[in-house]
């Protein structure tokens, strides 16, 4: 059973990120200007990326299961590795554009949202059944910058630029 179907069987207040709108995320920017993102562009197309497969493996909770905002599903432990070292390349490229963020580069997808505590005792049993299942494996072959708009609905992510992994 995929992720997002045990999550909504627990019947939670949880918003769920559409299929298409999955990712992982290395960086936020924030709000920046059009140089900006040339400067970021400028920056990004010169690393050499590797394309890599990535295991996807268990679920988890920001900022923890006491009081889940965002569910998501992590990393394989042996493709941890690889995909933090390429996700820190991209950060240290990066450096001085967008805003800062001291929390270090944790790889995962965000699955969902929650809006309230509503069945939240399902949720995280749901959490803790699935913290070492295996999703699947994906083979990462694009960097994207994207924007985000946010609407009520959800967000609206745009494409900016694209980079083939190597």
């Amino acid at each position: 059973m995929k992720a997002e179907e045990q999550l909504s069987r627990s019947r939670a207040d949880i918003k769920l990120v559409e299929w298409e709108n999955l990712h992982f995320t290395v960086k936020f920017l924030g709000e920046v200007s059009e140089s900006t993102v040339e400067e970021a562009d400028k920056r990004l197309k010169t690393l050499p990326l590797r394309r890599m497969e990535v295991g996807v493996r268990g679920l988890g909770a920001f900022p923890d299961l006491r009081r889940p905002r965002v569910v998501w599903a992590g990393v394989a432990p042996q493709d941890l590795p690889s995909i933090t070292n390429s996700g820190q390349q991209v950060i240290d490229a990066l450096e001085g554009i967008g805003e800062s963020d001291d929390r270090g580069f944790h790889p995962h997808i965000t699955l969902g949202r929650v809006r309230s505590p509503r069945n939240l005792e399902a949720l995280t049993s749901v959490i803790r059944e699935c913290s070492a299942k295996e999703f699947g494996r994906s083979t990462l072959s694009l960097l994207k910058l994207k924007s985000s708009d946010l609407t009520p609905s959800g967000p609206i992510y745009r494409d900016v630029k694209e980079y083939s992994l190597q």
